[in-house]
């Protein structure tokens, strides 16, 4: 599968590692060339410096040939921003986003080939599901 992943934070190189390792194709564009240094050593995609806020550089990553785009910057509306780039502009098939407030998880409800992942909301929902699990020991 030919992934594309937007923003080499930690959770961005953590997937970008983990997906290359099970041999995908991927690559990761981030604005900030120093993030790259998150990626870990045995990654073998590609990295593209600069704003994938901007047509030419997701070209430059091919997003167009992308199975799979992940964005995951640290920025909701950038997110945001870029998910609908890459459904309209380039049709990309399917779209993971990563959102920081769940509140913004409102704006993607009837967007569709958008899947949406908020660490609060999976956080609480995974403390709640081993609470209900173990009880309270």
């Amino acid at each position: 599968m030919f992934i594309v992943i937007i923003g080499c934070g930690r959770t961005g190189s953590l997937l970008a590692g983990n997906l290359s390792r099970s041999g995908h194709e991927v690559v990761v564009i981030e604005h900030d060339p120093e993030s790259f240094a998150l990626l870990p050593v045995d990654f073998s995609g590609f990295q593209i410096e600069g704003d994938a806020a901007e047509n030419d550089i997701l070209k430059e990553g091919r997003i167009e040939s992308a199975d799979l785009v992940i964005v995951s910057t640290g920025n909701d509306q950038i997110n945001y921003l870029v998910s609908q780039m890459a459904k309209v502009n380039f049709d990309v098939p399917r779209i993971m986003v990563r959102i920081i407030d769940p509140a913004v998880e409102k704006m993607y409800e009837k967007v569709e080939r958008v899947e949406v992942f908020s660490q609060i909301s999976l956080l609480a929902e995974n403390m709640i599901n081993k609470i209900e699990r173990e009880g309270m020991r």
